[in-house]
């Protein structure tokens, strides 16, 4: 029986430099990620995201985190990138608004509560297609 196992590393440098030229503030993160299931959860695909708003479906997560990339991958307009909680009436809150060609990474919390969390991609004006990479994070 064959298995699956994904690793996934992100690295990038933040810099911020003045008229001068002298660096005000430098950060380069680095991770990968660490599988802590036996089955790592791993969603991807392209997604046309809808001007009403339409739901990444999330069959299993981590009870506590993920990670989550999408870019945009239109050239058009803009895409908000909402985590909604499933609880009651829910709690939407925007967390990026994606212009053309750029891309969101964080670490989110899915179902840290037990009630689910929902991401939602919404179009600004024309509906826009989004690429999505969805992994399991670290049990906290």
């Amino acid at each position: 029986m064959a298995s699956m196992h994904t690793t996934f590393t992100a690295s990038g440098t933040f810099s911020l430099t003045d008229a001068n030229g002298i660096t005000i503030f430098s950060y380069t993160p680095s991770f990968t990620t660490v599988p802590n299931t036996a089955s790592q959860v791993l969603y991807s695909g392209e997604h046309l995201a809808q001007t009403g708003g339409s739901e990444l479906a999330l069959v299993d997560t981590n009870d506590d985190r993920a990670y989550l990339f999408i870019k945009n991958v239109d050239t058009d307009y803009s895409v908000e990138l909402d985590l909604t909680e499933q609880e009651g009436a829910g709690t939407t809150k925007e967390i990026a608004d994606i212009k053309p060609g750029e891309f969101f990474f964080a670490p989110v919390e899915l179902n840290s509560d037990d009630t689910g969390t929902k991401i939602t991609v919404t179009a600004a004006t024309a509906d826009q297609k989004v690429q999505y990479l969805i992994t399991d994070a670290i049990d906290n």
